[in-house]
């Protein structure tokens, strides 16, 4: 594949304290079902060079043309998030993202064999950081930098999907996200459906270390709700078969790995930013299109700061 180079405006060191990690080999291709539409796709992941970020590239496409992961170039999706740039698009971002963070790699060309990253089993992300980790990953010669929150941030969305709400329905029943500066990264997640009372509420929680990755986190599937699948039946196609379901009554352990996924989906969500952020979150009854409008509410108001890691 022809890899083209495209680097960040930001200053370099020759020393750095803290580096910026890339990919050691590229990998396998990894091939799995799409998640719309009843066809495969495939992807592998290659080095880059330090202060490339990370780019998605369409080799299906004369010209291999690029999309490049900068919050510019998000496409707000109500169940997946995406990327597109000069009508070049990428869909399924967060897992393949999520599992960069998660490895702590900065610098990657995610080659793709089409406009859709693939599904992998159950819908987790731990295909994706089993290849990351058997490729493994060397230090560039730059500084990393992550962004950091200034300050505390906070976004509400009010709705109130219930019929019968009291008159303090805003955070009961609404969505929101919430975090404060920290040096590093730690989330907490609320999974729960105001208005299917019987459908148990799920809570996960995740702090992000050098160490490897939570198993746990790893294997937490994609779901679907029992309520919803007729509504969604012709979106999911086939591979609705191979998710969680989840339905009023059932096993509090479910929600509680519907939780751990929503874990998995946020941090995939944040790195359409082009790079890790610091900060401590709570997330309670977000979804990809809150988590897309709560990147844009922390770049409008200029609530992040780039720091270089020491």
């Amino acid at each position: 594949m022809n890899r083209p180079a495209e680097t960040l405006s930001e200053t370099v060191r020759s020393k750095p304290s803290q580096p910026q990690y890339q990919l050691r080999q590229s990998t396998p291709w990894l091939e799995g079902a799409q998640l719309d539409r009843n066809a495969t796709a495939r992807i592998r992941l290659h080095p880059a060079a330090a202060d490339a970020g990370i780019a998605f590239v369409r080799s299906d496409l004369p010209g291999e043309p690029m999309v490049r992961c900068v919050p510019e170039n998000l496409q707000s999706m109500p169940r997946w998030t995406a990327l597109a740039a000069n009508d070049v698009w990428v869909h399924h971002t967060e897992h393949v993202l999520a599992a960069l963070a998660l490895c702590g790699i900065d610098n990657v060309l995610v080659e793709m064999g089409a406009d859709r990253i693939p599904m992998m089993p159950g819908g987790t992300c731990a295909a994706f950081v089993a290849a990351l980790q058997r490729a493994g990953r060397t230090p560039a010669d730059a500084s990393r930098r992550v962004y950091r929150l200034k300050g505390p941030a906070f976004l509400l969305d009010a709705q109130n999907p219930s019929t019968t709400a009291p008159a303090h329905s805003p955070l009961q029943n609404g969505r929101y996200v919430m975090g404060v500066p920290a040096d590093g990264f730690a989330v907490s997640t609320v999974f729960h459906w105001t208005h299917l009372g019987e459908l148990p509420i799920g809570f996960a929680e995740y702090e992000l270390r050098d160490a490897a990755p939570d198993p746990q986190l790893l294997a937490s599937r994609s779901y679907v709700v029992e309520s919803e699948k007729a509504q969604i039946k012709d979106l999911l196609g086939p591979v609705q078969d191979n998710l969680m379901m989840l339905y009023p009554g059932c096993p509090t352990a479910l929600s509680q790995e519907a939780a751990r996924h929503k874990i998995v989906d946020f941090i995939g969500d944040l790195m359409v930013l082009g790079r890790p952020v610091h900060g401590r979150f709570v997330a309670v009854r977000a979804g990809h299109r809150f988590h897309h409008e709560w990147v844009s509410h922390l770049l409008a108001n200029h609530l992040l700061e780039l720091k270089e890691l020491a």
